[in-house]
């Protein structure tokens, strides 16, 4: 039994049945769904955050020009309608961790068949208890925001899973306000879901207000901490690859690599897009490298393995007929971002020829990714933009510099190189099979 062999009974036999248990977990799969819900409001939010805060350096930008005009105009028109056009990021990505308490509590007590808007609305409450407490010092009563954006995100997703399982508990033991049969469930459901939300709000309170004596700090404030070792860890250069190289080995065994790893990048990649979007409208640094789209824009090129670059290659240098029509059917797909039509028509999975490209390929254009971004020569990412936005839009869009397209285009390039002697070398295989194919069918 040969190497690819032995690894692919590993994965299929060990790694796969473990992988596909944790990413179809239920407060798993609640919690994936949950950020998804919140894509359009994190776009919604880029977007009025470029209008708001042009990339505009009117130290160094002269109106010598049409276009140079232009950016001075948009910057003059966004300086004097800021507090307009801040509105919609105030209300998306400013309350990040609000909309995914909704998400996440909505999914999982739609899994336990609970409720819906009474789980949600409970998790909501609670959540709001905790991280939003009204200012005392204050005399008109207005709560405190800090924790209502991406800050507030993980504490968001504990408490929305355990006030929904203390939820479910509750109904269970039929602990809840019955109202006679006659009752329509609509006016019923409300008076049921009392006392879940009265045990849940006095539960997180005294816990609360436990961790405030002892250690000085809110339960948001103790999720930030406990949780902070990860998001760094996840934003160094050996972080990133271990996603990269996890995302790509699985796609080469048949595993859908991003369904397994989006499980813990999720949160991590949506939580770090938020905080480099308030460092933007704060006007200070962006601390955050992998957020946002890092994996789809600026490592899997096109899809999984920068499945785009293979097919250019395949275009370039193919000669047999397999590779020339699977390259002409995969090369739009691959542009917007979707890989499957290459991976399963190359194939790309357990192909011992484009095993090598597949995995380092990737590697090599985040390590090129990391170290630009990280010295300052391209902007990091702070914008949301759609998983099918075609990689030179997106790599601009996302964040805002036109250096990041640039790039784009150096990566592709170097992916095409590195790609091309890999598939003359699966092509001359291909071309000697279709050869004795047509001895065999004369």
């Amino acid at each position: 039994m040969g190497f690819f062999e032995k690894m692919q009974g590993f994965v299929e036999n060990k790694f796969a049945p473990i992988a596909n248990k944790v990413s179809n977990q239920r407060h798993v799969t609640a919690i994936k769904k949950g950020l998804i819900t919140t894509l359009p409001l994190t776009i919604i939010g880029g977007v009025a955050l470029i209008l708001a805060v042009p990339p505009v350096d009117t130290e160094i930008i002269q109106p010598t020009n049409f276009f140079n005009r232009f950016l001075l105009m948009w910057k003059s028109w966004a300086t004097a309608n800021n507090s307009m056009l801040m509105t919609p990021y105030n209300l998306s990505l400013g309350l990040l961790g609000l909309f995914v308490v909704i998400g996440v509590s909505y999914f999982l007590s739609e899994k336990y068949e609970i409720n819906k808007i009474s789980g949600v609305i409970t998790s909501l409450f609670t959540f709001l208890v905790v991280a939003a407490p009204t200012q005392a010092d204050n005399p008109a009563g207005f709560i405190s925001s800090n924790y209502l954006d991406a800050k507030g995100m993980f504490s968001g997703i504990i408490i929305a899973i355990i006030t929904v399982e203390i939820t479910k508990f509750l109904l269970e033991k039929n602990i809840k306000i019955k109202m006679p049969d006659e009752v329509p469930p609509m006016v019923a459901a409300p008076f049921e879901a009392l006392i879940p939300i009265i045990v849940n709000v006095v539960v997180f309170m005294s816990l609360n207000s436990l961790v405030l004596s002892l250690l000085n700090m809110s339960i948001p404030e103790i999720s930030l901490k406990i949780f902070e070792p990860i998001v760094i860890a996840s934003n160094t250069l050996p972080g990133v690859l271990l996603v990269i190289i996890v995302i790509n080995f699985l796609w080469f065994f048949g595993i859908h690599g991003g369904a397994v790893a989006n499980s813990v990048i999720v949160p991590i990649i949506t939580a770090n897009v938020a905080a480099n979007a308030e460092a933007v409208a704060q006007g200070a640094a962006m601390p955050y490298i992998f957020s946002g789209r890092f994996v789809n824009l600026f490592a899997n090129l096109g899809g999984s393995g920068a499945a785009l670059s293979l097919a250019l290659a395949m275009i370039i240098v193919a000669k047999s007929s397999h590779l020339k029509s699977v390259s002409k059917v995969g090369l739009v797909p691959a542009f917007f971002g979707i890989s499957e039509p290459l991976v399963f028509s190359t194939p790309m999975i357990m192909n011992p020829m484009i095993f090598f490209p597949m995995v380092f390929v990737p590697i090599i254009n985040a390590s090129i990714t990391y170290f630009t971004m990280s010295t300052g020569l391209v902007g990091k990412i702070y914008v949301n933009v759609p998983f099918t936005t075609p990689g030179p839009f997106g790599s601009f869009l996302s964040t805002m510099d036109w250096r990041a397209a640039v790039l784009w285009f150096v990566l592709i390039t170097i992916d095409v190189i590195i790609y091309m002697p890999f598939v003359k070398g699966y092509d001359k295989q291909m071309l000697e099979e279709e050869q004795v194919s047509e001895v065999e069918a004369a």
